[in-house]
């Protein structure tokens, strides 16, 4: 049955398992359809790491209905942007369109997501440009230290595992190995399907059952539970050396699980140290003191932990400098807390990225699709504002106190630096 849920979106689950959201927008034109699978490299071991990022990329090679030219060609024709993405919990395969073409592109994701081949020409050919994608990575410190943060601070974890893998589990990945992998984890009930824009939701109902309908009984396995576990952690100081001109910093931590009551305050706290052009690090290491260029905070929640980190890329003399700088302003939040226009401030920002994100149909359609796969349930735009808004000073000051202990706080450093320096 559909039910009605506020901000106009409905959902719906069909007998297979399938879930389905969408939002009616009636004065939009065009449509964003994404079909989200409960999928990503925390599924997988390191032998095989990478696996799901390689099956985004094969399914888009060739279907048993089309190739991937006739792919390109059908999707070219309706006018259409599609896409995909892997992440650390989940992929999406998407695609915006003139709403006339629901039908048509909702057969055609289908085909890309539940038909695909997996030949072994498209397997050697995906690995290779995978392959340079690595290589990009790994000549953009600020994206390949994450890497090495990742696998530090999560120690062993699932989650440490990077979404692209490595050339070495590239190479030992074949085609049992995949087809294996797509058999457990692509099943019905691991599914969502995500709609925003001139699309009612009976229509996307009817397109969807009318499709699926020619998919055989393997899709209705029962989904896998995924083995969730805290992460052991203590201290560690990496330095991964590397020929570049500034040293790449992290400084962070262990963070809070999505559904923790510590999300929206300790989302608060990174913002005040290094989320905003107005935020303390930023004024402190770069206006200030022109250490960086770069320096900002990051805060990400998964199902069974997060992360928080903190990022600089600075000449290698200044790292002793801004690690100081990072380390007495967390100090003076957990001593001395702050005020009150401070956390306004903050408040403000945050709610300000949220509804201007919202603002665009692609963007409405990423966030119900990955709240409903990921936490069965659609938190309404008017709750996350007020759960930012209740937040109160002295929650930002615990924040400080319970994540930043210096007993379990990482040092990754790329380039140059000296581990004796930051004991």
């Amino acid at each position: 049955m559909s039910k009605p849920v506020l901000e106009n979106y409905e959902i719906t689950e069909l007998d297979n398992g399938i879930r389905i959201v969408s939002e009616y927008i009636p004065y939009f034109r065009s449509i964003s359809l994404g079909l989200w699978v409960a999928s990503g490299s925390r599924n997988e071991n390191k032998r095989i790491n990478g696996i799901t990022h390689l099956i985004e990329h094969l399914v888009f090679k060739g279907t048993k209905k089309r190739s991937n030219k006739e792919i390109a060609i059908e999707f070219d024709s309706l006018g259409a942007d599609f896409n995909a993405f892997t992440d650390k919990e989940n992929s999406c395969f998407y695609c915006d369109f003139i709403d006339t073409h629901l039908h048509k592109c909702t057969e055609l994701l289908f085909d890309i997501v539940f038909n695909p081949v997996f030949s072994e020409d498209s397997i050697i050919t995906e690995k290779k440009i995978i392959l340079e994608e690595i290589k990009m990575v790994e000549d953009t410190p600020s994206e390949d230290i994450l890497n090495y943060f990742y696998e530090i601070v999560l120690n062993e974890h699932p989650l440490s595992f990077p979404i692209l893998g490595t050339k070495k589990s590239l190479k030992e990945i074949n085609q049992k190995d995949i087809l294996d992998y797509f058999n457990k984890n692509y099943v019905f009930k691991n599914i969502v399907i995500s709609a925003a824009g001139n699309v009612k939701h009976k229509e996307l109902v009817d397109a969807v059952k009318s499709n699926i309908k020619d998919y055989d009984g393997k899709f209705l396995k029962e989904k896998e539970n995924v083995f969730l576990k805290e992460p052991l952690h203590k201290r560690h100081i990496k330095i991964i050396k590397k020929k570049i001109n500034a040293s790449n910093l992290c400084y962070g931590t262990v963070g809070c699980n999505r559904s923790s009551p510590d999300r929206f305050p300790l989302g608060l706290l990174m913002n005040i140290i290094g989320g905003s052009m107005s935020s303390r690090l930023f004024q402190k290491i770069r206006e200030d003191n022109g250490l960086a260029y770069s320096v900002y905070a990051g805060n990400m929640q998964y199902t069974d932990t997060g992360l928080i980190d903190i990022y600089a890329a600075s000449d290698p003399r200044n790292l002793v400098k801004i690690v100081e700088i990072i380390e007495n302003e967390i100090k003076d939040i957990k001593e001395n807390g702050l005020s009150d226009i401070e956390l306004d401030r903050a408040k403000e920002n945050i709610k300000g990225g949220i509804v201007l994100n919202i603002e665009e149909i692609s963007s409405r359609m990423f966030r119900f699709g990955k709240s409903l796969l990921m936490e069965n349930e659609i938190l309404p735009i008017s709750r996350i504002l007020n759960k930012i808004d209740m937040v109160k000073a002295i929650e930002i000051q615990e924040m400080a106190n319970k994540y930043f202990n210096p007993d379990r706080i990482d040092i990754v450093i790329m380039g140059k630096g000296n581990k004796r320096s930051f004991k």
